[in-house]
C-alpha cells in the first residue's frame, strides 16, 4: 500500500499537530510551573540577600557604638578615688540645689560585666522644689544615678522636709 502525496501531507500535518500539542502541555503544565517556582525562590533569596547585605554595611557603625560603650562601662579596678569622687559630685550637687546634706555615706559596691555599680546612702533635708532641682542636676551628672529607695519625712509646719535616698551610681562617662 502506498500513499499519494496528499495523504503523506495530511499525516505529516496530523503528526506534526500532535506533536505541537505535546510539546505545548509539556511546557505549560510540567516546565512553566516549575519555572515560576524557580523564579520565585530566585527573587526571595535576592531580597534576603540584600537585607544581609544592608545588615552587614551597618556593621561597622554597630562595632563602633559597641567599642565606645565598651570604653564606657569597660571592667576596670574599681578604687576608692572614684567613690569618693561620686560622693563629692552628690555634695556639689545637693549644696547647688540648696540641699543641707546631713549624712552620707557609700554602702556597697559591686563589679558586674562591664559596669562597676556604687551604691550610698544620702540624708539630706530642704525644701521639695530644692529635691526636685537635686535629682535633675545628678541626671547631668559623669554617672548614672538610679535611685532605689526614697523617703520623705515631714516636720513642724514650716520646718524643712527630711529626704533618705538609697542611690545606685553606674560607671559611663570618661
Amino acid at each position: 500500500m502506498t500513499l499519494n502525496s496528499r495523504e503523506i501531507f495530511l499525516m505529516g500535518f496530523y503528526v506534526l499537530m500532535i506533536v505541537g500539542i505535546g510539546v505545548y502541555f509539556f511546557f505549560f503544565q510540567i516546565v512553566s510551573p516549575a519555572h515560576s517556582m524557580l523564579t520565585n525562590k530566585i527573587s526571595s533569596t535576592e531580597e534576603a540577600l540584600l537585607r544581609v547585605t544592608k545588615i552587614l554595611s551597618t556593621s561597622d557603625i554597630v562595632e563602633k557604638e559597641f567599642d565606645s560603650f565598651q570604653g564606657k562601662f569597660s571592667p576596670q579596678a574599681i578604687k576608692e578615688t572614684v567613690s569618693t569622687d561620686i560622693l563629692q559630685d552628690i555634695k556639689v550637687k545637693a549644696s547647688e540645689a540648696g540641699l543641707n546634706v546631713i549624712n552620707l555615706k557609700p554602702l556597697t559596691v559591686k563589679q558586674d560585666g562591664l559596669q562597676g555599680e556604687f551604691d550610698f546612702k544620702l540624708e539630706t533635708e530642704g525644701h521639695l522644689k530644692n529635691f526636685g532641682k537635686f535629682l535633675y542636676d545628678l541626671d547631668d551628672s559623669p554617672y548614672i544615678f538610679g535611685i532605689k529607695h526614697t523617703q520623705i519625712n515631714a516636720q513642724e509646719r514650716g520646718a524643712p522636709l527630711k529626704l533618705q535616698l538609697l542611690l545606685s551610681a553606674v560607671l559611663a562617662k570618661k
